[in-house]
């Protein structure tokens, strides 16, 4: 599993940085086609997944599976930086769960899509649960002690847990509503939404279909549907994707939480576990892939951003033909 965790976190960050980052570039030209407030989700989700796959991945799996020790930050630094692993992978988990909502929103209850489904409301929504979560990650600042070890010709600073944390009352709240809010509640919340919005979608489908084809004959195209496929499409794959990834550390979890396991099932639990939070990792790296294909803007923006350089080299070149003839 090691050898495989050395392998897959550095393919995660080499694929993550760049694609979230042309992800933001072309998000924020509002160019795709999507609503100002689709847009902001998105945006905010492609910067989230960026800080946890440079915070999460970057200087911490890939500094602990190769045990470069001499990246990691002194204390008390190295304590803020868990508070933000915390914070960006919380954020990024629930920025998802706020998008699947403003279209379960905007399917469901169209009366209420005028006053949520705003580009203020998306701001706001998004400010808050960045705020929230700084707020309920701190108490992970003071869950560690400083402490140092000593290798040959310098020291290595690394961060460890207190010891008999586990045994406090206080500590165990703590833990169960950090897990329940990451990901227990985010993984049934948009499985829950995106039941009712396919619930929804199929019911007035057919009622539509029938209206229209009563009215007009039934070969005849439905152009309200037909806009709001694109939006419907986004965020089924985007939903999906989540999911899948998630589902193995959160089942993992309930398992391993809830059922008793003798000590052989709980060690292959344990290695599950940590297959599991590879592939949740990689849920920050599908984004920008799932716009390409589900988005024809997006695609043609991606276009134009990949072809600038060439571009700009190309008009570089030709001005320094024309000034260097005579």
């Amino acid at each position: 599993m090691d050898r495989a965790r050395k392998i897959c976190y550095p393919v995660i960050a080499a694929i993550g940085v760049p694609v979230n980052l042309v992800a933001i570039v072309i998000l924020s030209r509002g160019k795709c086609g999507l609503s100002k407030g689709i847009t902001r989700y998105l945006v905010a989700m492609a910067v989230a997944d960026l800080a946890v796959v440079i915070i999460e991945v970057v200087f911490f799996q890939i500094v602990d599976v190769y045990q470069a020790y001499w990246l990691m930050l002194p204390p008390p630094f190295c304590f803020v930086h868990y508070v933000f692993c915390y914070v960006a992978l919380d954020c990024s988990v629930w920025l998802t769960v706020a998008f699947t909502f403003d279209r379960f929103v905007a399917i469901c209850w169209p009366k209420m899509q005028i006053k949520y489904c705003t580009p203020k409301i998306a701001s706001l929504v998004i400010c808050a649960i960045c705020v929230a979560f700084c707020v309920k990650n701190v108490p992970y600042y003071f869950l560690h002690r400083e402490d140092g070890i000593t290798l040959w010709k310098g020291k290595w600073w690394t961060c460890y847990s207190k010891g008999g944390l586990h045994m406090l009352t206080e500590f165990e709240w703590f833990y169960w509503v950090d897990r329940l809010l990451n990901p227990l509640l985010p993984f049934f919340l948009i499985l829950f939404l995106n039941v009712l919005t396919v619930r929804q979608i199929l019911v007035s489908s057919r009622a539509r279909r029938g209206l229209r084809g009563h009215r007009n004959g039934e070969k005849q195209q439905d152009p309200e549907m037909k806009s709001r496929r694109q939006s419907i499409v986004l965020l089924f794959t985007l939903s999906a994707s989540f999911l899948i990834c998630w589902a193995t550390s959160t089942l993992v979890f309930i398992f391993l939480r809830c059922l008793y396991t003798d000590l052989e099932t709980s060690i292959r639990l344990f290695r599950s576990q940590q297959a599991g939070s590879v592939i949740q990792l990689f849920s920050c790296c599908t984004n920008t892939f799932i716009y390409g294909v589900t988005q024809r803007r997006f695609r043609e923006q991606l276009k134009i951003v990949m072809l600038s350089p060439v571009h700009m080299i190309v008009s570089l070149g030709r001005h320094c033909l024309s000034c260097s003839s005579p």
